[in-house]
């Protein structure tokens, strides 16, 4: 009886420790979800929507798939599904396709959240390019220096972790990529990087996760000095404001400020978190005398659907103050996004003259999707971008097309000396090069 009693008394206390837990708002709770169905739901918008699906060439996205459905299925909790679609996100190489939500064991987004662009080539893992006012930039850190070990992980070892086992054999494509994430680390959290530097002295650096390391800048969203022997040309330099609305006014101030400048320098090497065609075409505007196209669109997913294209173009319009004189427009690695479009714009619209380096390269215009079935976030260029003249935005060269956009090799900006020359040379013989077909 006594045995009866107290089997009873421990059911109420199970019973009472449940309705607790069910009834307690900080209980960490995860529903279960239909594995199959969520990875279904996942793959079917990539397949539907992604505008780049193919990128990988051939039939590789379909392999990829097949790989990761394998892993994901097996999945045993939300979190662990959502990592497969995760890495599987980055096998496409895209900035611009992300999945979330996010926690600490992921790597920072790039390249807004990332100071480094390391390459692979020829067995060699290489630092390209350092953001300029990051902390990286401040312990010394250059291009040309080569990435021995991140973490205290092999470098090869390194490279491939940011795609876990949904990729065994990356392209070496991937592997710049995975590099990339990888010298850049995990979201809020630092990194132990063992470069060899060109003279072949080892150093081993602790850096801040970029995304908390960025060292005071600015404030303003647009910047303007008076740049040149003489101080007779004008630099505007964006401070990563394409998405705030009231740049367009702080853009007009500026223009208004530089009227008389000989020539101007628009420096859009930091703006990585991209931004809206509004403030784009706002800058553009100011270059114009009648509406012209900066930008081609294209949506796959409505010719996957129907069999009918869907292409539109997009024009910028004339905006004052006017500014007639000579426009350089400098870009590289953390001109991303909108910033991207912005220097094909000024080039194909306003007739400017580009220098710098390969942008980030984020693909598309930003569409974001829900997925219930999973409760993850995927983000993701359902729009491809172009060049008026047809070239793909990514794949947009510079006038003057240089290696390093931010820092050089010995630490000193390589763009800005570039453009007051062209603008030097513009203003003493108009003789200056112009890209093919541009106006002023």
């Amino acid at each position: 009886m006594l045995l009866i009693e107290k089997a009873k008394a421990l059911a109420l206390v199970i019973a009472l420790a449940f309705f607790v837990a069910a009834n307690d708002d900080n209980a960490v709770q995860e529903p279960g979800i239909d594995t199959a169905e969520a990875w279904e739901e996942f793959e079917r918008l990539l397949r539907s929507h992604y505008a780049y699906f193919d990128r990988l060439g051939g039939d590789s996205a379909d392999r990829q798939l097949a790989r990761s459905r394998k892993l994901a299925l097996a999945a045993e909790t939300p979190d662990e599904l959502r990592r497969f679609m995760q890495q599987t996100a980055l096998t496409f190489m895209d900035p611009h396709l992300i999945v979330g939500p996010f926690d600490e064991q992921d790597f920072s987004i790039i390249y807004s959240g990332a100071d480094l662009r390391a390459a692979y080539a020829e067995g060699r893992y290489e630092i390209v390019e350092v953001r300029r006012d990051s902390h990286a930039a401040g312990a010394d850190v250059r291009p040309g220096w080569r990435v021995l070990s991140v973490d205290g992980q092999p470098v090869r070892q390194a490279a491939s972790l940011p795609f876990g086992d949904v990729l065994p054999n990356p392209s070496d494509a991937q592997l710049s990529y995975g590099i990339t994430l990888a010298v850049n680390g995990r979201r809020g959290q630092q990194r132990r990087v063992l470069f060899a530097k060109p003279d072949g002295k080892q150093v081993e650096l602790e850096l801040p996760a970029p995304s908390k390391g960025r060292q005071a800048g600015p404030s303003e969203l647009v910047s303007v000095e008076r740049v040149g022997k003489s101080k007779g040309f004008g630099r505007i330099l964006i401070q990563n404001s394409l998405g705030d609305n009231d740049t367009i006014a702080a853009f007009d101030e500026a223009i208004a400020r530089l009227a008389v400048a000989e020539g101007l320098i628009i420096d859009l090497r930091n703006t990585p978190s991209g931004g809206n065609t509004d403030v784009a075409r706002s800058i553009i505007g100011h270059f114009l005398t009648e509406p012209k196209p900066y930008q081609v669109h294209t949506i796959p997913a409505v010719e996957r659907e129907l069999g009918v294209p869907r292409t539109f173009i997009e024009l910028a319009s004339p905006r004052r103050p006017q500014f007639r004189g000579p426009v350089v427009v400098l870009h590289g690695t953390w001109t991303g996004s909108m910033g991207e479009g912005l220097v094909i714009g000024l080039d194909a619209a306003a007739g400017a003259y580009t220098i710098g380096s390969d942008m980030g390269d984020l693909l598309g215009a930003l569409w974001n999707f829900d997925l219930p079935a999973s409760g993850a976030r995927i983000d993701m260029g359902v729009e491809k971008l172009f060049h008026p003249d047809g070239t793909p935005r990514e794949d947009y060269v510079a006038d003057l097309a240089m290696p390093h956009g931010d820092i050089g090799p010995d630490g000193s900006d390589p763009l800005l000396p570039l453009a007051i020359w062209y603008l030097e040379r513009a203003a003493r013989d108009r003789t200056a090069p112009r890209r093919r077909g541009s106006s002023t």
